[in-house]
């Protein structure tokens, strides 16, 4: 049975490639090959065994190679759409043809025939075997020749898009195999030579597009090497992104499902070690595992077909029973930075809200988060950070000016989570020294509203100020700071 081009398209969308990216980063597992030429080179490059030895060893060219594949996809797939919109025309064509009524089969057959010979013929539409059928007495009123004329035309179409597709990633991929091979190679002896730790790289390396070069690499290190300075930025990145505390005493979790929670496990007279899913006598790197957000999935899989490494103890039958608590997981929504773009942000406020910015991105790509800034008074549409990183990294070459006003940031940002339903649980963050008057009560009261429907609002004040907001927020973080004076 024929299967609709849009059939086809809504199973090989971005989520899907990602999905098979994602699998392949975690286990190194995929298909062998498929019919989909996209799909077919991605499994063409992972089934590759120099880059599998690679990305699977190496952290940092797994970060390259991932990042690298996901802009080809996405490259790819706009292409596709943008041919698709091309032809809509023609595909809204196929759908009418049956409407068409006899007097207009009977004047229209022949020149549809030549128009989609001339285009089709190569891709198997036999317009010559139509022309026999429509040319005989009556036949181009019969509705199942019609039908069966229209099922070979999507199929020909289908199958001319599929070409197009083959020859959009042939013109590409010899240049893209050839940057990752050169990125492989040059960016880890570039890291070992100038002592660059990996999470300074990751952060960095998000911000550049996939394109290596050392000058922009080194610009944005420098932003990122603020948090050393200032490390309540770490802290406050990862409370946007609800990352367990170092004791465990958080757990959070990304995607829709069940959250697994439990107590650590208890110090007895040990014995040795077995395994099985006893959550009270857990070895500490399975703790580590269920600690990690990239090994969760591996943990409760473990942990479901008893496989968790135990201690086992000589009092076993002293034990107290515990059950793992399940309890439905809420979707984390997107991560919504304010920034106070005022003339007193000048000089290190600004360095430091452009350091976190960069942190929360790297979380962002991490967790599969939106992530959005919103400038006071500067911006009223919000950057896509994870879509639009030139458009970022450019804001972080612009100088803060302008007045503090919060009125348009505030309906900016409540129009934002209005624009989609996941966002409601969303995380804000102001950043200012927050010496911005109070907004209208009827926006205050909207700001109640959402806290009051889970989303959080934090700030981070830069520099010591009264504060008239802080009973509105969730928590506010502060960061002092000594001005350079101005001579």
């Amino acid at each position: 049975m024929y299967v609709s081009y849009g059939m086809v398209m809504n199973r090989y969308n971005s989520a899907f490639y990602i999905q098979a990216l994602d699998k392949y980063m975690k286990t190194g597992e995929c298909a062998k090959t498929d019919s989909e030429p996209l799909y077919a080179y991605l499994l063409s490059v992972m089934n590759d065994a120099v880059i599998k030895i690679q990305v699977l060893n190496n952290d940092i060219c797994a970060c390259v190679f991932y990042d690298t594949m996901v802009q080809f996809i996405n490259l790819n797939l706009n292409k596709e759409k943008y041919n698709l919109q091309k032809s809509q025309a023609e595909q809204e064509g196929m759908e009418h043809v049956m409407d068409w009524s006899i007097d207009r089969r009977r004047d229209g057959w022949q020149a549809l025939l030549k128009q989609l010979g001339d285009a089709y013929q190569e891709f198997g539409f036999d317009h010559r075997f139509y022309r026999a059928q429509f040319g005989q007495e009556g036949k181009y009123a019969d509705d199942k020749t019609w039908e069966k004329m229209i099922d070979d035309w999507k199929e020909a179409f289908h199958q001319k898009n599929q070409k197009q597709k083959e020859e959009e990633i042939e013109l590409r991929k010899d240049s893209l195999e050839q940057r990752m091979r050169s990125n492989f190679k040059k960016i880890p002896e570039y890291l070992d030579k100038n002592k660059v730790e990996k999470d300074e790289f990751f952060q960095s390396w998000g911000l550049m597009n996939g394109i290596w070069n050392t000058f922009d690499f080194e610009r944005i290190r420098k932003i990122v090497r603020i948090q050393k300075e200032f490390p309540e930025i770490l802290k406050i990145a990862n409370k946007m992104g609800r990352i367990a505390a170092d004791d465990g005493q958080e757990q959070l979790s990304v995607a829709e499902g069940d959250i697994y929670k439990m107590e650590h496990a208890s110090k007895c007279d040990i014995l040795g070690i077995t395994i099985g899913n006893d959550l009270n006598s857990l070895l500490p790197i399975e703790l580590a595992h269920c600690a990690d957000t990239e090994l969760e999935n591996l943990f409760v899989y473990k942990y479901l077909t008893g496989k968790l490494q135990n201690f086992r103890y000589k009092s076993e039958i002293m034990k107290p029973a515990k059950r793992l608590e399940v309890r439905p997981a809420a979707l984390k929504g997107p991560m919504i930075v304010c920034l106070d773009t005022s003339g007193s942000m000048v000089g290190k406020p600004e360095k430091i809200a452009y350091s976190l910015m960069v942190k929360l991105l790297e979380i962002a790509d991490r967790q599969r988060r939106d992530c959005f800034l919103i400038a006071f008074s500067v911006s009223v549409n919000p950057i896509d950070v994870r879509r639009e990183r030139a458009r970022l990294l450019d804001f972080f070459s612009t100088t803060a000016c302008g007045d503090t006003d919060a009125t348009r940031m505030l309906n900016t940002t409540f129009q934002l989570l209005l624009s989609n339903k996941d966002y409601m649980n969303a995380d804000i963050l102001w950043i200012s020294d927050f010496k911005i008057p109070l907004s209208s009560p009827k926006l205050i009261r909207q700001m109640q509203e959402y806290r009051d429907a889970s989303t959080r609002f934090y700030g981070l004040q830069i520099g010591i100020a009264e504060n008239e907001w802080a009973s509105f927020f969730d928590y506010i973080y502060q960061i002092s700071y000594t001005p350079v004076r101005r001579y």
